[in-house]
């Protein structure tokens, strides 16, 4: 059963996922030849005290020298792919690998040549038993990869054998066992080197998993936050149409001032409780000034300038606890709770004053308006269509009155 076939992702090609185990298995060898390599360096200096007494200095040194170049080239060789592991150069680091693992294995093949002196004695057997070692500690670092774990013990192992019956005949002549053990020991490290080769393939596999795994974890939360931060998105926008559709059910669209049938609701809301407590409530009902004039004269873009600037004035002029509304056309009212006749009266007038002062530019011209008021108080267990009346009454009677006036019903009467 092919582990790939356990990755998550049906959306990556399998061919995709093979070759990223193949580069990961790649990068795990260099990393294990890496460090196997500096490690190399220590049986080098080792073996070569072994032989001191046994062989002259010249050849000790070229064989020492021989094999750190080697070492050398191959960590060298191990750093340049862990740095630059594209795939256009991948095939060349493992060319480099190859040679430079092979030459390694002839380097310990010649050291028979070059250190031993054609005796048998403690330095041949160490030599031999460390050629042994070797085979095996190159087992950890090479052994993921057969081809190049093969290589190298075909080297080794065959020189070396080659080397014993040139140099010494009797000794394998004496042991025979020594060459069939070789080649069984050799065979038996293959072996080996197919079980480590599946499980760090096994190790990679699991590790992609774990990874794609983690990639999939976080792209779920990712689009589960994204979801999330729609929904409150469309949960606000839906919150702000609401509030927005609230406001047009109870607030006039030109003036923003609220609606008749609110301020009537309002109105009966607030009397309900007023004949209870008996509070002092006012109500003003206010008309533009020959607004006509202004509609017909400049238009009704501009008449509708008009109301909302005097919307936005008068609102300006009044308590928050005052609610101002459009009643129809260009005529508004303001409901003024806990508030005696003559200060609505005064508010009237400031509100009077402060509309009369406003200034209105068209295409070079300018031009002012002016408006009526009419107040009443609420009487005792008066309706609201009673006290509305009596304002709207007391607008008529500023308007007989000449205009730009406030008239408060029964009496009072404010130029």
């Amino acid at each position: 059963m092919n582990p790939a076939q356990n990755l998550p992702g049906p959306d990556i090609p399998a061919s995709a996922i093979e070759g990223q185990i193949r580069t990961d298995m790649l990068h795990e060898l260099y990393v294990r030849g890496r460090e196997s390599t500096l490690l190399g360096f220590l049986p080098i200096f080792l073996l070569a005290w072994l032989h001191m007494d046994a062989h002259a200095l010249p050849p000790l040194l070229l064989w020492i020298g021989s094999l750190v170049a080697v070492q050398t080239y191959r960590l060298w060789i191990a750093q340049r792919y862990l740095q630059q592991p594209d795939a256009h150069t991948r095939q060349r680091w493992y060319l480099h690998q190859w040679l430079g693992t092979v030459t390694l294995a002839l380097g310990w093949v010649i050291s028979f040549a070059l250190l031993d002196a054609n005796e048998l004695g403690m330095p041949f057997y160490l030599h031999l038993i460390f050629l042994i070692g070797l085979s095996t500690f190159m087992l950890s670092s090479i052994g993921i990869d057969i081809r190049l774990y093969g290589g190298f013990l075909l080297v080794l192992v065959g020189g070396t054998l080659a080397v014993l019956s040139v140099q010494y005949p009797a000794f394998l002549q004496r042991y025979p066992i020594v060459p069939v053990g070789f080649v069984i020991y050799a065979c038996m490290l293959l072996v080996r080197s197919r079980g480590e080769y599946r499980r760090t393939r096994e190790w990679i596999t699991a590790r992609l998993n774990r990874k794609q795994l983690l990639e999939q974890l976080n792209a779920a939360l990712a689009e589960e936050r994204n979801i999330k931060e729609q929904l409150r998105q469309q949960s606000q926008e839906l919150e702000n149409r609401n509030r927005e559709l609230s406001e047009l059910a109870v607030r006039d669209g030109l003036t923003r001032a609220f609606r008749r049938g609110h301020i009537e609701a309002e109105l009966r809301r607030l009397i309900k409780g007023l004949h209870r407590h008996h509070d002092n409530f006012c109500v003003l009902m206010m008309d533009i000034d020959f607004f006509k004039r202004v509609n017909d004269q400049y238009g009704h873009a501009v008449g509708d300038e008009v109301l909302r600037r005097l919307a936005a004035v008068s609102q300006t002029q009044l308590r928050e606890t005052d609610l101002f509304g459009r009643w129809g056309g260009e005529e508004f009212i303001v409901l003024m709770p806990q508030t005696k006749l003559e200060e609505a009266v005064m508010a009237a007038q400031r509100l009077r004053q402060a509309i009369a002062d406003m200034v209105f530019e068209v295409e070079g011209a300018t031009f002012q308006i002016t408006i009526s008021i009419g107040a009443a108080k609420l009487q005792p267990m008066e309706s609201a269509d009673a006290v509305v009346a009596r304002s709207d009454e007391a607008l008529y009677a500023a308007k007989h009155a000449g205009r730009n006036c406030v008239v408060a019903s029964p009496a009072l009467t404010a130029g």
